[in-house]
This record gives C-alpha cells, structure tokens and sequence, in this order.
C-alpha cells in the first residue's frame, strides 16, 4: 500500500482480487479546495482492452456488469500486469494475449498497441491499454474464465448499428473501436 501524500486519505482497501483502494484527496486548484475521490484497483496498474478481428469479425463478449445491472456486448478485457519503470508496450501485448485467451479461448497474433483510454478520468486512476490482435474465425471460441455469459463474432459492418440499438454501449469498448477505426488494419493484412 502506498505512502499517503499530504492531504490524502485511505478511507477503505479490499485485498481482492483485484485489490481495491478508496482514497479522499483534498485538491486546491484556480482558487477553489474540494475533497476529490480516487478509487485505485490493482494497484493502479493499467487493464488492457482487445479488439481482435478475423475476416472483417469482431471477437466479442457479452458480460453481465452488476454495477449497470445488465449485459454489455464488449471486446475482451482485464487487469494487466505491473510495469515498471522504463518498460515499453511488451506488457501491453503479453496482457492483451493472456486476457484474450481467458475470456474468448482465442490466439491472437499480430498484436499492435493502439492506443490508451482512461475509463472514468474523474475517479478511477489507471489507464487501459487498447490492443488490435487478429485472431482465426475457424477458430472454436470458448469462454474460460467464468465470467462470460456469451461469445459473439460481430460484423465490423454492423458495430454502429448495435452501438444505436444500445447493445454497445461500455465506454471501454467504445473508445477501443474509436482507436481501431483511426489506426486502420495493421501491416500485411488484406
């Protein structure tokens, strides 16, 4: 657990998995002081988001999230590992390997780091990685890790259709597609 800084408060920790924290911060900025929440999950190492693609597919999961009190159709996702300093995207890409296997039972290659998204900027710290990966459609998916409800390949055709229909609509999962839009297919692919 780390050190507290001036004015900061660990006001609960849950050792997990994944460990959780809940700090109070009392922030003074442009002449105004308010108590700001932080919520740390693992200790604020980045979670990595995966967009995999085969034949013009999305591999994707439906989840259900208690927090929303629904499912979500989303892309693969999860808890990445500690870092370091000086490190590169390696474990980016290792991360986006592992977790792409535990949900879908997928291998991906051609990993590429797209990007980086911060899924709530005003309460959570830490980052997410998003990942592109191809992946095989003949491929037989298969959910391992106990959390998912459903494997769907998803037409990337149809994606804004379903994001209309509201049956997309994690933020992480959006932000994932906008980063796969603006990078385009990764070298060498048809």
């Amino acid at each position: 657990m780390p050190v507290p800084l001036p004015g900061q408060r660990l006001v609960y920790a849950w050792p997990g998995p994944p460990s959780l924290e809940l700090w109070t911060e009392e922030v003074t900025r442009n002449g105004r002081s308010w108590l700001q929440h932080r919520l740390v999950a693992e200790h604020g190492t980045p979670g990595v988001v995966i967009v995999a693609v085969a034949d013009g597919h999305f591999a994707m999961v439906e989840h259900f999230r208690p927090a929303a009190g629904r499912s979500f159709l989303e892309f693969p996702r999860g808890f990445g590992s500690p870092a370091g300093p000086g490190t590169d995207q390696e474990p980016a890409l290792h991360d986006a390997g592992r977790e792409l296997e535990e949900e879908t039972g997928l291998q991906g290659t051609r990993f590429r780091v797209l990007g980086s998204v911060w899924a709530d900027s005003s309460l959570l710290q830490g980052h997410a990685v998003v990942v592109g990966a191809a992946v095989a459609r003949s491929a037989k998916p298969l959910a391992r890790d106990g959390e998912i409800d459903k494997f769907r390949w998803v037409p990337v055709e149809s994606f804004p259709d379903l994001m209309a229909a509201g049956e997309i609509a994690d933020g992480l999962t959006l932000s994932a597609y906008a980063f796969w839009t603006a990078a385009g297919p990764p070298a060498g692919s048809t």
